[in-house]
């Protein structure tokens, strides 16, 4: 498998993005508390990471 660093990082990558995400989205909407647009970005971010893992594991 020649992609195998690709597929284990896509899960830490989901988490960085997702974080992103959320803090950039906690910044525009102010009703939602920071830390919890952090945690559902990371969490958001895990669940795509774990799928695209999965999905590319299994391709190969």
């Amino acid at each position: 498998m020649k992609n195998k660093g690709l597929i284990n990082s896509l899960i830490p990558l989901g988490l960085i993005f997702g974080s992103a995400v959320g803090v950039i989205l906690g910044i525009f909407f102010e009703p939602i508390s920071q830390g919890l647009s952090i945690a559902m970005g990371a969490g958001i971010g895990l669940l795509l990471g774990s799928i695209a893992s999965g999905f590319y594991s299994h391709k190969g």
